[in-house]
């Protein structure tokens, strides 16, 4: 009994860590997508097929529904509803990148990197947005099975150092394919 108990503690503890960083990342990429106004239009409108006239207003409801899922994320009780948030979002990211990488627009802005560097799009892109998807699932599953336990101040400090290499491995991706070939 108490084996169970400590096992759903865990499960408890490690569906905070997850959602912390997703969190954090999810605030992030509204809040870029809100300061980069102009990229984001032109990325809605290329790379999203968004008519010229409703990128606007795209971009302010993906913004929105991104701060959303991420406040979502913080609060115990809602957590699971932004855990599931974040699939759809992410993975709504993966098959609109592996469209246009189907597609042959391999060096369309997708909007998807917070820095100024780009890269064409590949398999690391797909990759990226459809693991962040993956991610989601167990936080809104274990959530939903066993409740949310409050993110603590070593789960925010970790959640920022996730953020940080997550950041850091998008530039380095921008600046050198790892291997010759693509995989996409």
């Amino acid at each position: 009994m108490a084996d169970t108990a400590s096992m759903v503690e865990v499960c408890r503890q490690l569906s905070s860590q997850f959602a912390a960083f997703q969190a954090l990342l999810m605030g992030v990429a509204g809040v870029h997508k809100l300061l980069s106004r102009r990229r984001a239009r032109i990325a809605a409108h290329e790379f999203a097929g968004v008519p010229r006239g409703l990128a606007p207003v795209a971009i302010a409801v993906l913004a929105g529904s991104e701060l959303a899922a991420g406040i979502l994320l913080w609060i115990p009780p809602t957590r699971a509803a932004g855990a599931a948030l974040a699939v759809l979002i992410w993975g709504g990211y993966a098959l609109l990148l592996l469209r246009a990488v189907v597609q042959g627009r391999r060096d369309v802005d997708c909007g998807c990197s917070f820095g100024a560097a780009h890269r064409s799009l590949g398999a690391f892109q797909v990759l990226r947005s459809a693991s962040l998807a993956v991610l989601a699932v167990p936080v809104a599953m274990l959530c939903a099975m066993y409740g949310a336990a409050a993110i603590t101040a070593a789960q925010i400090l970790a959640a920022v150092t996730l953020l940080a290499l997550y950041v850091a491995l998008d530039q380095a991706m921008a600046l050198e394919p790892p291997r010759a070939g693509e995989l996409l």
